[in-house]
């Protein structure tokens, strides 16, 4: 167990011994440990994760899963300014894992968490995605980095392609605004 996870339990077990001292009752007692520990639950892997999220260098990124470094890229997203960034439904998703807005231009993110060189596929599908969700752009976003030919078809259907260094200037940019933000 964490050193956050510890915490949150014993502050339900105190405040379960505090609503006990007042009120004289071991069932309200134990309903209200009950209760906080449902909250605790359901609230700290969203705070674990949002605290890995900021601290995930390139590699850590790396070792995630597909569906993972989608919520990182939200994550990334909004950190970076990105407005009304949502997920797409984790299966037919039309080529698009992502969805945000900058401005008022609609984008449309498909997120290539690989090893290999991402190729034309990935460009075609996002191109298909923007038609289907009507968006303005569409970005294939990936931890590595994108064939000739993909590159070439980006080009021609007008689709972003942002690679590693991409990805790394996002996350160094994100770090900048967390910094700003702490000195306000």
């Amino acid at each position: 167990m964490s050193d956050g996870a510890k915490f949150f339990f014993c502050m339900a077990v105190l405040s379960g011994g505090a609503y006990y001292y007042n009120s004289n009752s071991y069932f309200l007692a134990a309903v209200f440990v009950f209760l906080a520990l449902c909250v605790i639950a359901i609230f700290y892997p969203v705070i674990s994760e949002v605290k890995r999220f900021s601290r995930a260098q390139v590699e850590t990124i790396d070792n995630m899963d597909g569906f993972e470094f989608e919520k990182y890229t939200k994550y990334l997203l909004e950190k970076n300014g990105y407005a009304n960034v949502k997920l797409t439904q984790k299966y037919g998703d039309q080529g698009i894992d992502v969805i945000a807005q900058k401005g008022n231009v609609k984008i449309g993110i498909q997120c290539k968490r690989w090893k290999k060189k991402v190729g034309n596929k990935a460009v075609q599908e996002v191109h298909a995605g923007v038609g289907y969700y009507s968006l303005d752009k569409g970005i294939v976003l990936t931890n590595s980095s994108f064939t000739n030919s993909a590159k070439d078809l980006a080009k021609k259907l007008s689709v972003e392609i942002w690679d590693r260094s991409d990805l790394i200037m996002l996350i160094e940019n994100m770090k900048k605004n967390e910094k700003k933000e702490a000195k306000i």
